[in-house]
């Protein structure tokens, strides 16, 4: 790994360096950045950073013992160990490791996406259709880690990474926490896109309008694209601030530009721009995230005749309107992440709109998350499903019957009776069991995860697998 001096990299984040004057050159150089002490290399500059749970500065010795060469600090330590002081650790550190991997976003067409539903289908789908033009293009997001956006030395070395591979593009999920915590901080955005804004992280932001505001840090680059959907008020706030301060290129995607719209379980088309588009994809709000990818590869330079052929490639992403193919099976079956109440809206009014029979839904909702949300996707459920399984989701330390009672609270009386099976696998088997030709079923809330958390136990658990494996026993018993 390439070593880069400490006065550089105090230099970019505007820190001070402190460094006794008998420290040698080479103790005057890092050739990497870690945030955690259990992980330091040798080499490294530690940023001690400031949370919630714990403080990086009591951590400070132990990374100096496991090869630490700097530290970045808020006060000078008392270690005999070149320091980088700054005002806040966690506003220095995206711009400390930006320097110290080599500035890889300047060298590369990053695309950050960002919003509360869309990220991972716009970024994959952003990605697959640079690479059907004959890019080379990666991703970083909820399904490449632990963390839709990860912490800011991790985020430079992913990029320096794909910037050694030959990337020449790079999709980037930027989710709130990753914009209010500044993991991207130091990274150079060819395009910053807005996909809609609706409740969530409510327990980490105070309310919407700091919700807003952590998404609007994506776009204070005034000289790269904004690509800005307007589906909701938040979007048309965004378009309006941006253009009272004269953002230089700003694209403006509205819902009426999805044209001649047609959707089936199967294959569903649109016109974009005079051209055809032809996609796996299922939903409307699937064409208008394929909208978004077209605008923004439109507004960063390439040809109309080429998106739209790459648009046709694109595959529908894990878990996000996942149709399970299975040969032989007259119901369809679709797994999707929509553990949210407008997702869950979405997706069901989606299948009601394609479906010749009834429309089922298997759900439940996270435990230890949100509680408010729990009676709302009851409510929906009931609205929009004939047949309703309610079932756990993440339970974690929550006993998942209470979670259910919560659920069931926010359905009418009146309405289709819910059937509760708390065990996820039986909720699956029992729905697809009972379908009849021209059903639909939704599984959802879990999407692309492969597991179950149930108290501090996680275990394996996939949708996809059990639904299908319900599939082929149905189809077997069938056919017996």
């Amino acid at each position: 790994m390439k070593r880069i001096s400490l006065t550089e990299v105090a230099d970019e984040c505007r820190g001070a360096l402190m460094a006794d004057d008998t420290t040698t050159d080479e103790r005057l150089e890092v050739s990497g950045v870690s945030h955690d002490s259990r992980s330091v290399a040798q080499g490294d500059l530690f940023a001690c950073i400031s949370g919630a749970n714990y403080d990086g500065h009591n951590y400070a010795t132990e990374a100096v013992t496991g090869g630490a060469s700097a530290l970045l600090v808020e006060q000078q330590l008392n270690l005999a160990i070149p320091q980088i002081v700054v005002p806040d650790v966690r506003k220095a550190v995206g711009l400390a490791s930006a320097a110290v991997y080599g500035h890889p976003s300047k060298q590369m067409k990053v695309i950050g996406i960002t919003g509360t539903a869309g990220k991972t289908t716009v970024s994959q789908a952003i990605a697959q259709t640079l690479k059907a033009c004959g890019a080379s293009a990666g991703v970083i997001g909820t399904l490449e880690g632990s963390h839709t956006t990860p912490e800011a030395p991790e985020f430079q070395k992913m990029l320096s990474q794909m910037q050694s591979r030959g990337d020449e593009w790079v999709c980037v999920e930027v989710s709130s926490h990753g914009l209010e915590f500044g993991r991207v901080q130091g990274t150079k955005f060819a395009a910053s896109v807005f996909t809609n804004l609706s409740p969530e992280h409510l327990d980490f932001h105070e309310d919407m309008e700091q919700y807003f505001l952590a998404k609007r840090r994506l776009f204070e680059q005034r000289d790269s694209l904004a690509v800005v959907s307007v589906v909701d008020e938040w979007g048309r706030r965004l378009v309006g601030e941006l253009q009272g301060i004269g953002h230089e290129d700003l694209v403006v995607v509205e819902p009426n530009m999805v044209e001649n719209p047609t959707v089936d379980v199967e294959m569903s088309s649109f016109i974009w721009r005079g051209h055809q588009v032809r996609t796996r994809l299922l939903g409307m709000f699937n064409l208008f995230n394929l909208l978004l990818v077209g605008e923004t590869l439109k507004g960063l330079g390439l040809e109309e005749e080429m998106i739209a052929s790459g648009l046709e490639k694109v595959e529908p992403v894990r878990g996000r309107m996942e149709l399970l193919a299975v040969p032989g099976s007259d119901i369809a079956v679709i797994v999707d992440y929509s553990h949210k109440p407008e997702p869950l809206a979405l997706a069901l009014r989606t299948l009601r709109s394609v479906s010749s029979g009834r429309v089922w839904v298997v759900f439940g909702a996270g435990g230890d998350r949100d509680p408010k949300k729990r009676p709302l996707m009851g409510q929906i459920a009931a609205e929009l499903a004939d047949e309703i399984v309610v079932t756990s989701d993440n339970p974690r330390s929550e006993d998942p019957s209470d979670i259910a009672k919560e659920i069931v609270s926010g359905m009418d009386r009146g309405s289709t009776s819910p059937k509760i099976l708390l065990e996820r696998t039986d909720a699956i088997q029992f729905a697809i069991s009972q379908a009849t030709k021209g059903d639909s079923i939704l599984i959802a809330g879990k999407g692309h995860e492969t597991y179950q958390i149930t108290g501090s136990e996680q275990r394996p658990f996939d949708d996809t697998k059990v639904a299908k494996e319900a599939l082929l026993a149905k189809l077997g018993t069938s056919h017996s």
